[in-house]
């Protein structure tokens, strides 16, 4: 009786979030075409045309710089109209389309895709769409891109809007690095920061391991005289990673900076992870009282590994 009382109250509870997921959203679809080419500036053929000379640019040098081990992606957001069930453009109710630029070993290829509804974790919509000659570059499926990532590294995705959706990167890519348009200024810092980060991957036995589901890390770095700051997450046994510049003019600046990382981590046992904190060892050290959160510090020379310690 009880295991029928269980599947009863299961049904009500799927009915009731389908029926609250339909009053939310009519139409599943983006209006495709308009995503590619038919939004009024805002859309892929748009993104293209700005960014094709910089994603070469970049692209080559991150390829050149990690040997065709790194991954590079640019995207930006770009709302569009959804479909109804007889085709019509609904302007009320858009959705959060991402564009996206792959750097290729030889060229460079665009994508898109989109979840129904626009909702965070929907079903992924990246549906083929005849871009005839419209495009300067090859349109392809995002599926294609992501297989074509799938052996790399790491992924590095320099966004345009801060408009996008995390869960995207975590569920589609392996180790991935999000990198605010702008932060890296100088092409030439990449070189170092592929190779520190090559040298943290090491330092986990893998990274498919549940043992590291509590754990962040947050890293220190300096390149060509500029400092960064990038914290991850495990996210579908994958590092979920973002890098920031780190210009600190003031004190306070620290804590601000601190208390705003970690607040984007998920892990209750921290790793600092770097050979110089840029003067915020005390700041680390005052968060651990307030919070319940253990730090466990590591210079890049240390021989442990993370898996090691629980």
């Amino acid at each position: 009786m009880s295991l029928l009382k269980n599947l009863a109250a299961i049904l009500i509870s799927l009915s009731v979030a389908n029926t609250s997921f339909a009053q939310i959203c009519h139409n599943l679809y983006p209006y495709a075409e308009g995503v590619v080419y038919d939004n009024n500036g805002h859309d892929l053929k748009a993104f293209v045309k700005s960014n094709k000379q910089e994603l070469q640019y970049r692209g080559g040098k991150i390829n050149e710089y990690s040997s065709g081990n790194w991954g590079y992606l640019q995207v930006s957001t770009a709302k569009v109209p959804s479909l109804d069930k007889d085709g019509n453009m609904n302007f009320s109710e858009s959705i959060n389309a991402t564009l996206a630029l792959y750097k290729t070993k030889d060229g460079a290829e665009a994508t898109w895709w989109t979840r129904q509804c626009g909702t965070q974790k929907g079903p992924l919509v990246d549906e083929k769409v005849d871009a005839q000659d419209r495009l300067d570059l090859p349109l392809v499926r995002s599926s294609e891109v992501m297989h074509d990532l799938e052996p790399k590294s790491f992924t590095l995705v320099e966004y345009y809007s801060d408009n996008y959706n995390q869960h995207d990167y975590d569920a589609l890519l392996k180790n991935c690095l999000l990198v605010k348009n702008g932060t890296v200024k100088e092409v030439n810092d990449y070189k170092q920061i592929i190779a520190f980060y090559n040298a943290f991957l090491k330092k986990f036995t893998y990274v498919e391991d549940p043992l590291l589901e509590n754990k962040s890390f947050i890293t220190f770095l300096t390149a060509n005289g500029n400092k960064y700051i990038g914290y991850f997450n495990v996210a579908n046994s994958k590092l979920s990673g973002h890098l920031e510049a780190v210009n600190i003019m003031y004190e306070k600046d620290k804590d601000l900076l601190l208390d705003s990382i970690f607040k984007k981590l998920t892990g209750h046992v921290v790793y600092i992870y770097g050979d110089n904190t840029f003067g915020m060892d005390k700041n680390l050290f005052n968060y651990t009282l307030t919070h319940d959160t253990r730090l466990i510090q590591r210079s890049t020379a240390t021989t442990k590994m993370f898996n090691d310690e629980k």
